[in-house]
């Protein structure tokens, strides 16, 4: 019991040390990925002690949250002399937006669509604000295939209006659906990857995600505390979502073979749902005595990563 706990915390302190999350960005991840099953709200006071843990003191937590309110990611509530805090209705629409690409990944089946966004020269101040669209859409996962010319392997016109109507740019860009006509004959927008997207960048990423989250799977099992569960359990979130919120998450036709992604995501999901149990004692136990605004995890939680297996229940009884 005593050298897999001090084994993985080891692992914990280590990664830690090497790399700290910064901490308006792990707000964003527990307030998505932890506290929004269970209602979306939590005292200032509390989200300080869930991340003093993980090396984020209190007053670059209350810079950061601060911050996060400005540019309306978060929102507050005073309550006397204590603060309360949720993602506003921004961050959960950001919130939303990411969370299929966190737990869902791309879809099994690609029938050969596209999305294709079309910028052409608009009025004063083009450059910036076709610079600004060009981020929002590759954040999208939308590659540059020429000048002012973005694409993206799935039917997600959705995804770009809101791109689009989020900068007030709706009137000035032409979204078309596409299908490939060239059947062999000439250039293929697949040709045209390793200049759109940077996946050997990605492929890095997944590679170190998986040496650095390998070790602490095999370190964790029934003997481990719940405050270290749920270390394990933030800081790999933390981590994927930095990682896959940067992936296009192409289809899997697109893709090297033996893509290092796929491994990445299994160990990701194994590794979450190994310590999901007692993750959620640590936060029933800093957080349910507040039973107004901490609420049962609402059940969208247990199909994330391809749902819940079984086997991941042993935890609870234990």
């Amino acid at each position: 019991m005593q050298d897999s706990q001090s084994t993985l915390q080891r692992l914990i302190h280590s990664l830690l040390e090497r790399d700290p999350p910064r901490a308006k960005s792990l707000c964003v991840t527990l307030l998505g990925d932890a506290i929004g099953p269970h209602g979306g709200s939590i005292w200032l006071s509390d989200l300080i002690e869930l991340v003093t843990p993980l090396g984020i003191n209190e007053r670059l937590l209350r810079t950061s949250v601060f911050r996060l309110v400005a540019q309306d990611w978060l929102q507050s509530e005073r309550h006397g002399r204590r603060s309360l805090y949720r993602l506003s209705e921004q961050g959960e629409e950001l919130t939303r937006q990411a969370s299929s690409r966190i737990y869902e990944g791309s879809p099994a089946q690609w029938e050969g669509d596209w999305t294709l966004v079309i910028l052409p020269r608009f009025g004063n101040g083009s450059l910036s604000k076709r610079g600004e669209v060009r981020r929002e859409l590759i954040w999208a996962g939308f590659g540059a295939i020429a000048p002012g010319i973005f694409a993206l392997p799935r039917d997600h016109a959705g995804v770009a209006r809101k791109v689009l109507g989020k900068l007030k740019l709706s009137d000035n860009a032409l979204v078309l659906s596409a299908q490939e006509m060239n059947q062999g004959n000439g250039l293929v927008i697949s040709s045209l990857i390793s200049q759109c997207w940077d996946l050997d960048g990605v492929a890095r990423q997944y590679r170190e995600f998986s040496d650095t989250f390998g070790p602490m799977l095999r370190a964790v099992n029934e003997d481990i505390r719940p405050s270290q569960a749920f270390a394990v359990r933030a800081l790999t979130i933390h981590e994927w979502r930095r990682i896959v919120l940067h992936d296009p998450q192409l289809p899997s036709q697109m893709l090297p073979i033996q893509w290092p992604g796929h491994a990445a995501r299994e160990l990701c999901g194994e590794l979450y749902w190994a310590v999901f149990d007692l993750a959620e004692q640590h936060l029933n136990q800093l957080l349910d005595q507040d039973s107004a605004r901490y609420q049962a995890a609402k059940p969208y939680v247990y199909k994330r990563f391809g749902g819940r297996p079984r086997r991941a229940g042993k935890q609870a009884a234990a």
